[in-house]
Order: C-alpha cells, then sequence, then structure tokens
C-alpha cells in the first residue's frame, strides 16, 4: 500500500490532518476510518494493508485535537465538529473516487462517530463496520451524573474528568509501543468528550431501527475499555436485516492490536468482500 498524508482545513478553522493508503491495483471502493479516543490514524497502518487485498483506498484522519491535527489536545466543543470533520474528509475521498462505492469503519469513539454518522447518511454509504463501539456510555449511568457531565462538558470542555482503565491488548509489544507512542494523548478524558459521547448516544435505541445499512460489529468479551454490552444494545435495536455481531471470547478492546488479529482483520476482509465490487 502507497501511503500518503494530506490535510485539509475545517469549516472553523482547525487543521485536520488525514493519511491515504491506495492499494496497488485497481481500485473497488473507498473505505474512510475512524480512530478511537486519545490515539491516531497511523496506529491502523495493518489494517489499512488488509483492506488493500481488497482494493479498498482507506483514509483516516487524526480526529481535531488528537495526533497530527490542530486544535488543543483532546478538546472537544460540540460533538458534531467530529461529523462535519468526517463529512469532509467523505467529500475529498468522493472528489478524489467519484464513482467508488464508500465504506465506514470506525473504532471505540471512532465507532460512535461512525455510527452517528452513517445514521444521517446511509444513503451515500455501502456498509458500516465497527470495532469496539463505544456506545454504551449512558446506559446505566446515574441521570444527574450524566446531567452533570454534560453541563461540564458545555462549560468547560477541557476539565479532566474520567481516566481509561485497562490495557487496550493482551500483546504486551502492543502496549507498550501505545505507553510509548508520542502522538497518543495519555492524559484523562476531557468533559467535552464525555459530554459528546453522552449525548450522542442517549437516543440510539430509538434511532437505530432507522438505519439498514449491512452492519458488522467485532468486540472483545474481555473488554475492560468499552462494555460489550453496547454492541448487545446496537444488535437488539438495529434495524438492517443484514447484520453480523462477532463477539471474540477473551480479547481485550483493540482487537485489530490482539495476539488473534489476523482472524480478527480476516474476518473484517471476508465480511466486506461479497460487498465490494469486483
Amino acid at each position: 500500500m502507497d501511503r500518503r498524508e494530506a490535510a485539509f482545513t475545517a469549516a472553523d478553522g482547525t487543521r485536520i490532518v488525514y493519511d491515504m493508503w491506495t492499494p496497488p491495483g485497481d481500485v473497488h471502493g473507498v473505505l474512510v476510518l475512524c480512530h478511537g479516543v486519545g490515539e491516531h490514524a497511523r496506529r491502523y497502518d495493518h489494517v489499512a494493508a488488509r483492506l488493500g487485498e481488497l482494493g479498498l483506498v482507506v483514509y483516516a484522519p487524526d480526529h481535531r485535537g488528537h495526533g497530527r491535527s490542530g486544535g488543543k489536545r483532546v478538546l472537544l466543543r460540540e460533538w458534531s465538529d467530529y461529523l462535519d470533520d468526517l463529512d469532509a474528509l467523505f467529500a475529498v475521498a468522493k472528489r478524489e473516487h467519484p464513482d467508488a462505492p464508500l465504506f465506514l469503519l470506525g473504532h471505540s469513539m471512532g465507532g460512535a462517530i461512525a455510527l452517528t454518522y452513517a445514521l444521517d447518511h446511509q444513503d451515500e454509504l455501502t456498509a458500516l463496520a465497527l470495532s469496539g463501539p463505544a456506545v454504551d456510555v449512558s446506559i446505566g449511568t446515574p441521570k444527574p451524573l450524566a446531567a452533570l457531565a454534560k453541563v461540564l462538558g458545555r462549560v468547560v470542555p477541557g476539565l479532566p474528568v474520567t481516566t481509561l482503565g485497562g490495557d487496550v491488548s493482551r500483546d504486551p509489544a502492543v502496549v507498550a509501543a501505545y505507553d510509548a507512542d508520542p502522538l497518543v494523548h495519555h492524559g484523562a478524558i476531557p468533559a467535552g468528550v464525555a459530554r459528546g459521547l453522552l449525548t450522542a448516544t442517549h437516543d440510539l435505541p430509538e434511532r437505530l431501527p432507522s438505519l439498514h445499512l449491512p452492519l458488522l460489529v467485532q468486540h472483545g468479551s474481555a473488554d475492560a475499555l468499552v462494555s460489550v454490552d453496547g454492541t448487545r444494545m446496537i444488535e437488539r435495536y438495529v434495524g438492517s436485516d443484514d447484520v453480523t455481531i462477532e463477539i471474540y471470547d477473551g480479547l481485550f478492546h483493540e482487537v485489530f492490536n490482539e495476539p488473534e488479529k489476523d482472524e480478527v482483520l480476516g474476518d473484517l476482509v471476508a465480511w466486506l468482500r461479497p460487498r465490494v465490487p469486483a
């Protein structure tokens, strides 16, 4: 896969850096990939390489406040900022590959971004895939606590409110690389992100019946960062009749970075293959 780095300027002036991986042969589709909170797109080089087997061009942004993109670290004022940035990247992809079918893949918080974007843009998409989607944050959250988080996220969005607990993978090398990566945010998650996730996901049970895209959700059963209950909620409410749910026994949060990653990525490629035009 040939990779190049580029950037665009968001509507509010924030510089959004993204990577594009192009397969060596014919292009059969475009896939946009959304990373999780605190990380960045270059952690998905190996994922893009596997997707290239299908002739997919992969675009992946560093979300605003993440990695190489502009903005205060992990600061989010409105969830719609993520969605607008994603829409702008899709516009770039469509200009560069106007006839290619569009696919969307999101991990963790990026899974919540991808899912909420797909609910508003599914007529433009061919299929949606999610990995450990962070869509359960409002499930079981006491209403007073959720209300407080929303207020803090609006008034002081940069206030650190919570930390991520648990390792991203059972592979010590992955954890060591993650901990040493200067582009990864290792501090607490600010209130703006917490508010964004709460507001974006609280009405998913009501919205999911309207989703009719082909959908794949992959999740580790031992994920200590994002509860698998969110994936079960998607399975329970989604309206699509083309849904595949893969729960991997004993795997941690980053199923694409577990010792079994070849199997997990193989499942993703196998699911996408019949949906990508030959």
